[in-house]
């Protein structure tokens, strides 16, 4: 079992025009989803605006999705058993994306 992972999905947005819809469904599908299975204690997904400090370049991102969970071998079962629909609906929305496993240090 891993403790204390964190995963973030870093993605890029397919259409700048449907930001709107796609943080809706977020809000209203996404979220409340993965917040319902029991090895997930925390997501959120953030929008990012831009730069920091002046000069420092600003990753070639629109959103990174932080999700917090108590197994990754479980949250992967809980994926698989998802209906099909709630990746589709992601990946209507998003292109290719890059995923990380963390761990709190």
């Amino acid at each position: 079992m891993s403790e204390g992972r964190i995963i973030f999905f870093l993605t890029k947005i397919k259409d700048k025009s449907r930001r709107s819809e796609y943080e809706t469904w977020v809000r209203e599908v996404d979220v409340p989803t993965v917040m319902g299975w029991s090895c997930v204690s925390n997501y959120r997904v953030v929008r990012l605006e831009g730069e920091v400090f002046a000069g420092t370049p600003v990753p070639d991102y629109d959103y990174i999705e932080i999700m917090e969970v108590s197994d990754i071998d479980d949250y992967k079962k809980s994926l698989e058993m998802s209906p099909p629909e709630l990746f589709e609906s992601f990946t209507s929305h998003i292109g290719p994306f890059d995923a990380v496993i963390g761990t709190v240090v």
